[in-house]
Order: C-alpha cells, then structure tokens, then sequence
C-alpha cells in the first residue's frame, strides 16, 4: 500500500507540474486574478500524443479563463478520471493528495520554479524539458542534501 501511495503521489504530481506548465507557458492575458490560457494548436495535438491522462486538462484550459477555484476543480479532476478508482482502488488518490510525499514534492518543485524561472521564461520548454530541468535540479547533491534535512527534521517532529 504504501508503494501504491508512493506511485500515486508521484501521479498526482505529475498533473500538479503539468498544470503549472499550462499557465506558465500558455497564459495569454490576466483578467483580476484569472489567467486566459491560449494553447497552440500543435501544442494540443503534442500533448493528445504524450500525456493522454491530461489532455482533457489542457482542453479544458484552451481559451479559457482560469482562476485559483478552477485550478484546483480542473486538476482535481483530471486526477479522478485518469487514476481514481481506473489505476489505483478508490480513495488512494484521496490519500495522495493528503500525503507528506506530494506535499515535500510540490513545494521543492515550487521552489525550483522560484529559483528558475527567469530560465524557463527564455524559452518555451515542452513539459518533458520542464520534467528533466526539475528532475536534474531535485537529484542534484545540494538539492538531496536539502530533502534529507529537511525529512530528517520532520521525522523527528512528534505525530
């Protein structure tokens, strides 16, 4: 169980980094707090090819507005169709979201964007670019080195 909760972590993640990827790239005006994403065409078709699991996600943000609720309505939702009940039992996916694994995932994955994002606004990366840059930078020996702190800090933090 604990595997599969790791397993599904890591996809939830995924659709999270995936979600961010859209409104980094793809946000063509600001309306109060929501963002229009405008999608390109073979940007669509590339992602229908690669990440069948969200490309729902992505058609579902093409020339729209999103704000914080949708945001979490859509990824939420995307998360229940493709893994919930399909590739992992009912409510492991629930436990996913509520793990320590996802919460210790996005915010290094938040920090990286932080620390990059005047690289990744030089170029338009694809979201394996994306995958690799984060996944280079999180197994670098400054970052494993941070990650081991910082779970050994919570380790002995009481329940």
């Amino acid at each position: 169980m604990a595997s599969e909760l790791i397993h599904a972590a890591a996809d939830v993640s995924n659709v999270m980094k995936f979600e961010n990827w859209l409104r980094f790239y793809f946000c063509s005006g600001e309306e109060g707090e929501a963002v229009k994403i405008s999608i390109p065409k073979e940007t669509l078709e590339d992602i229908t090819a690669k990440y069948p699991d969200m490309v729902n996600l992505a058609e579902h943000y093409d020339g729209a507005l999103i704000d914080y609720q949708r945001s979490c309505a859509e990824v939420c939702a995307t998360v229940a169709s493709a893994y919930d009940g399909t590739k992992y039992p009912s409510g492991l996916v629930q436990k996913a979201f509520d793990s320590k694994e996802l919460k210790l995932e996005m915010y290094i994955f938040g920090l990286w964007m932080h620390a990059h994002e005047e690289m990744l606004d030089e170029e338009t990366m694809s979201f394996e670019q994306w995958l690799d840059h984060f996944n280079a930078w999180k197994n670098s020996d400054e970052v494993k080195d941070y990650l081991t702190r910082l779970t050994d800090v919570d380790s002995t933090q009481p329940q």
